[in-house]
């Protein structure tokens, strides 16, 4: 089954769930120096997920099953400023 991720075109098996990839990006991104500083600051990593343009509470990832092209966006909380 395609989806995208962050603009790009991915394959996952079929009745994936959102927490699935929450871990597998979450597993990606955690040695980025933001990643790392936001997570020593706060204890967390505070990713954003949004699923065709909705944002998903945390407590809803186990039970979002991701369909044949599901746009899926992750953002970084603090851009500064």
């Amino acid at each position: 089954m395609k989806v995208k991720i962050n603009y790009e075109d991915h394959e996952v098996k079929p009745r994936v769930r959102l927490a699935q990839i929450v871990k597998m990006v979450r597993r990606r991104k955690k040695n980025e120096p933001m990643i790392q500083t936001i997570v020593k600051k706060t204890g967390q990593d505070h990713i954003v997920f949004v699923v065709n343009g909705r944002i998903i509470q945390p407590s809803d990832y186990d039970s979002t099953l991701l369909k044949e092209g599901d746009d899926i966006r992750w953002i970084h909380p603090f851009f500064g400023g």
